[in-house]
């Protein structure tokens, strides 16, 4: 079960999630926040200023934030993990720029009588979703 987002807007408390409160893991933190499209490790570790720590600490401190609900991990569409801070506290979805990958969350979810369906005919009982859409923003197609 996922655990309710935190408000993006606030810093999350990392020492009342049993965490301490280290330049790298606030750095991280920091470098989701200003991104306005998800990123690889290597290039939130890149664009971490002078609280670099090895690439390893950041794929742990990506995966506890992920438990926590402070990040979500997305696979692209070249199948490479990616992270983002989203600004949503509940259930959405993403569309991302094919060109210039920006990403944007949209709150609108109309797969769920589709769901229910599926439920019907399979027997299984579901927890979750996820989509993912691809396009082209509306500053590339400008662009084009």
């Amino acid at each position: 079960m996922t655990k309710p987002r935190q408000a993006p807007s606030q810093t999350p408390s990392l020492r009342a999630a049993g965490m301490r409160q280290t330049p790298q893991r606030e750095a991280i933190l920091r470098v989701l926040q200003s991104a306005d499209r998800p990123l690889t490790v290597d290039e939130i570790w890149s664009a971490m200023d002078q609280q670099r720590s090895g690439v390893p600490t950041v794929y742990r401190n990506l995966e506890r934030f992920v438990q926590e609900g402070w990040v979500e991990s997305l696979f692209g569409q070249d199948q490479v993990m990616r992270f983002v801070r989203c600004h949503s506290t509940h259930h959405h979805h993403h569309l991302s720029c094919e060109q210039c990958g920006r990403m944007v969350e949209v709150d609108i979810c109309g797969i769920e009588p589709s769901l229910a369906g599926m439920e019907q005919s399979s027997g299984f009982r579901i927890t979750r979703h996820e989509l993912h859409v691809f396009g082209i923003c509306p500053d590339c197609q400008a662009a084009e």
